[in-house]
């Protein structure tokens, strides 16, 4: 293994580690707040401000933490510049929401929302203290300070989320939980790389920056747009309730999506800046994240498909079982992220954010004019489902276009990396048909022991394909 081939494996092993824990505490916050203090319609107008929060980071960011990654050749001053004009633009946009906030509120009818979008600014300005640092972890591949950064700031947020929520703050324990994140985040990340900005600021410097990560960043902002734009549309056409099974739906499958998908990615765009003048190179690594992707996340999404009533009933209680139907069609959205989640690192990372923003410009304007469509179309016929039927059709057809436009930067031939997908993909469909299969003869109701039957058949039957076609399969060249 070279040193290159090495430091992806303990970069992909420490990021791991850190998304597993991460995970378990959002497995642990969602259970418990929608078990014990959470009603569908708090979490629908929670989820209207709180799947805001990612895209207002990128806004307040502007990028500055991706050229960071992606230029070798910073000094003090150039990285001071950087700071202050991320925390100008920061505070821009934390005294926007003042106004903003309260007129989203406005217009979904829950005037809660406007101020957890003011509180969060608060939080926008304070994450400034450690953004320029953990771009320079990621830059210099330190995986493992930053896993631990990771897992320390996930157990504070959980903590945050949970003390609230006991307390009776209701839907704050969000705005409480991210608060207490960035406290512990900003803390970690100067002990571990500290980085004290010079009362110094070169426009140039700062424009320099700028340019490169305004592009990345706007791609970003894009995507959480359209990756988002849902709620919005479901919270203002059906109503808050609805808002809180749809977001409970969508956190049962795309939320562990992403999740295991963060595993890679997070390694991806400084891997692929390494390799930006190796595209041999670039393309095995491309083959080898989607093939790691998909070994992880088509089990998942099979037990998914296959038993969505009894994970929502055994996760969250049984008044969640009505997202079901929105579950399974969440899936086809679930599989195709995890792989689209690789395109952007490698276009930036090749130094093309302009095709990446140019792709994301054209999704932010047809996937929410898709789901606009179906749900008042089909909104009396399916209800708030309508636009998780929108997402699975509208997102493949979206997905393609990404695809293509990657793997012509690095020269590979679509039937490549078709072929390289297609063993674990057919594995994944044998699993998920002796998973239906099973669902449809399996006698008794009770969620649990079918949960765990119907877990065990899509398992060993993704397991047992796998085995044979790997044993069938021709040696490489």
């Amino acid at each position: 293994m070279t040193p290159a081939a090495r430091t992806v494996s303990r970069g992909i092993a420490w990021t791991g580690v850190a998304s597993l824990a991460l995970g378990v505490f959002d497995v642990a916050a969602t259970l418990l707040l929608l078990r014990c203090w959470l009603s569908p319609t708090e979490y629908g107008v929670a989820a209207v401000a709180t799947t805001l929060f990612p895209m207002l980071d990128l806004v307040a960011d502007a990028g500055f933490a991706a050229a960071v990654v992606q230029r070798a050749d910073s000094t003090d001053d150039t990285l001071s510049s950087a700071f202050w004009a991320s925390l100008a633009i920061s505070v821009a946009v934390a005294i926007g929401l003042l106004a903003l906030g309260p007129l989203l509120g406005w217009i979904q009818g829950h005037a809660v929302i406007g101020g957890l979008l003011a509180g969060y600014g608060v939080k926008l300005v304070l994450q400034n203290a450690f953004f320029i640092p953990n771009a320079l972890l990621r830059r210099d591949l330190r995986f493992g300070a930053i896993a631990g950064i990771r897992t320390s700031a996930g157990a504070a947020e959980l903590a945050g989320k949970l003390i609230a929520a006991a307390a009776g703050l209701g839907v704050w324990c969000f705005l409480v939980g991210q608060l207490a994140k960035t406290v512990v985040q900003a803390v970690a990340t100067q002990l571990c790389r500290p980085f004290r900005p010079r009362l110094r600021f070169r426009r140039a410097e700062a424009a320099a920056y700028f340019r490169f990560g305004s592009r990345t960043s706007a791609s970003q902002v894009l995507f959480h747009l359209y990756t988002n734009a849902d709620y919005q549309i479901v919270g203002y056409v059906f109503g808050a309730a609805a808002t809180g099974l749809y977001r409970a739906a969508y956190e049962l499958v795309l939320e562990p999506a992403k999740l295991l998908s963060y595993v890679i990615v997070e390694v991806a765009f400084p891997v692929f800046s390494r390799l930006r003048d190796d595209l041999g190179a670039a393309r095995d690594q491309l083959l080898a994240f989607t093939r790691q992707n998909l070994l992880v996340l088509i089990p998942v999404l099979s037990v998914l498909a296959v038993a969505p009533a009894e994970l929502l009933e055994l996760f969250f209680g049984a008044r969640w079982r009505p997202a079901a139907d929105a579950v399974r069609l969440l899936c086809v959205v679930g599989g195709l992220r995890a792989l689209s989640f690789l395109l952007p690192p490698l276009l930036d990372g090749l130094g093309r954010a302009d095709l990446t923003l140019r792709y994301t410009v054209a999704a932010a304007i047809v996937v929410p004019a898709t789901q606009v469509a179906a749900a008042l179309a089909l909104g009396d016929a399916l209800g708030w489902r309508a636009v998780a039927l929108a997402w699975a059709v509208a997102y493949p057809v979206a997905f393609a276009a990404l695809l293509v436009m990657a793997l012509a930067q690095v020269r590979l031939p679509i039937a490549t990396y078709v072929r390289a997908a297609g063993r674990l993909l057919g594995c994944g469909a044998i699993g998920l048909a002796g998973g239906a299969i099973a669902a449809r003869a399996l006698p008794w109701q009770a969620a649990a022991p079918r949960l765990v039957v119907l877990a065990a058949i899509v398992l060993a039957l993704d397991a047992a394909a796998l085995v044979i076609t790997r044993r069938r399969a021709p040696p490489r060249s």
